[in-house]
């Protein structure tokens, strides 16, 4: 058997997320099954960030095990892309050292939140961005994303998991800023993982602040209080993009 290291980008749209789930379309499940068929045996993938519901990546990392005697890395390239192309496109496809593990081994996650910020709705990229039509306050938002920064227990921000009640959702954020590009209104954050849920969480206050309805200082009151309760609802996930997964080789 030889490690495999594989990047990929997918649309979302249509998929209950990355992670298997009995009865509903998923990314891993997609994969491992055209991964199976084109490998000849079954597979079980690893994976950098599991996104959510309708969450899009650009470069998703992903390792499994091949059998040797059936890897090579531009025939399964090809067969992928030709299989689950075009929602989801394949490239760097690599041997890697056995110890290597796309989640495990990745040290930090990029994610990118697009947001539509004008009174009407663009049909070009209404599946991919947020529509608010109310003029949103970057300055506020940026003032709020600065609480954001360093060590902090996302408890507020997160989903939690019913089968992991030890969980803990301490995460470091390295950078988190809002920023325009052209009609869009973007959020670039980066920190060594993610909490299920934790960005659209986050954007969805960040959107309140934008808004006026919250003070940029009541970030900081959200983080401390521990409480899901503290918030309101997620921003909703086709805005989303797993942007960058960073390693120590890259």
């Amino acid at each position: 058997m030889v490690r495999v290291r594989m990047r990929m980008a997918y649309d979302g749209s249509g998929f209950s997320g990355f992670a298997k789930n009995t009865d509903v379309r998923t990314i891993e499940g997609t994969l491992e099954d055209a991964l199976t068929q084109v490998l000849r045996h079954r597979v079980k993938v690893a994976c950098a960030g599991r996104t959510d519901r309708g969450v899009h990546a650009r470069a998703q990392v992903v390792s499994f095990d091949a059998d040797a005697d059936h890897f090579d890395s531009v025939a399964l390239t090809r067969a992928l892309n030709r299989i689950l192309g075009p929602g989801m496109a394949f490239d760097r496809v690599e041997e890697a050292p056995a110890t290597f593990d796309a989640r495990l081994s990745c040290v930090g996650r990029t994610y990118r939140y697009h947001i539509h910020n004008r009174p009407v709705l663009d049909p070009l990229t209404r599946h991919r961005s947020w529509h608010v039509r109310e003029p949103l306050d970057l300055d506020a938002m940026n003032v709020a994303a600065a609480h954001i920064l360093g060590a902090h227990d996302f408890t507020t921000f997160s989903k939690k998991n019913k089968s992991r009640p030890t969980e803990s959702f301490i995460r470091r954020v390295r950078s988190a800023e809002w920023r325009l590009d052209q009609e869009l209104t973007i959020l670039d954050v980066t920190a060594n993982a993610f909490t299920h849920s934790m960005v659209r969480s986050l954007v969805g206050t960040f959107v309140e602040i934008g808004r006026g309805r919250r003070a940029p200082a009541e970030m900081a009151t959200a983080l401390e209080a521990m409480d899901r309760a503290a918030v309101g609802s997620p921003a909703p996930g086709h805005g989303l993009v797993l942007w960058d997964a960073i390693y120590e080789d890259s």
